[in-house]
């Protein structure tokens, strides 16, 4: 696996920027450029990133913690009870005391808050996108190092050629890369994510993508 000292070397082999490197005077600024790569693409879905994780309700609160391991929500449902509950704006969330099983949710100061009260404990299957740091010391190990890390690299680049070296022409030339390795990362992304053929009811074939 790869890690945070071997994506630093290859940013500053491929720049030819001998002060990127370890001990040079620009080592902290190519650690920082990372970190906001990383940052960036924090709220786009890559198969490698999406998360399927559980939350637990409690009768008669109306609001449930997002997990620290969830950045996005996408998806929220109640599968005891085969229900997917549909996210609205927080001002059609009704503030008044009626309880049941909740059918609607929006995002409240880093919880969930449900719609209507939920009246028992229920669980709660939250899709979404996952939240992971971006690496800070040598030997750190993520995604951002691996399945993403030429995306990270050449965001880095572009940054670092955009305002650092001043370099318009390779800021350019970066960012053609970052969209040709985000075209390429959203493609494989939306072939891993979609679910099998199967049969429907008339006995055709249905396919349908994981939101």
């Amino acid at each position: 696996m790869a890690d945070l000292a071997a994506l630093k070397l290859e940013i500053a082999t491929e720049l030819a920027k001998d002060n990127l490197e370890s001990g040079g005077d620009l080592e902290a600024t190519l650690l920082k450029h990372i970190q906001d790569a990383c940052e960036y693409f924090s709220d786009t879905k890559f198969w490698f990133n999406s998360i399927i994780t559980t939350a637990t309700t409690t009768a008669g609160v109306a609001v449930v913690t997002i997990p620290s391991t969830v950045r996005v929500v996408e998806r929220l449902t109640i599968p005891t009870y085969d229900t997917e509950l549909r996210e609205t704006v927080l001002s059609r969330i009704d503030d008044g005391t009626e309880q049941g099983l909740p059918c609607s949710y929006a995002y409240y100061n880093d919880t969930l808050k449900l719609s209507p009260v939920p009246n028992a404990v229920y669980t709660l299957n939250i899709y979404g996108i996952a939240a992971v740091a971006a690496p800070s010391s040598g030997t750190d190990s993520s995604i951002w190092t691996n399945q993403a890390s030429r995306l990270i690299r050449a965001r880095a680049k572009q940054t670092l050629a955009r305002g650092v070296f001043r370099d318009p022409e390779g800021a350019t030339l970066f960012a053609a890369e970052v969209g040709e390795e985000l075209t390429r990362l959203k493609r494989e992304t939306a072939r891993r994510l979609v679910t099998p053929l199967r049969s429907a009811r008339n006995g055709r074939y249905s396919i349908t993508a994981d939101r």
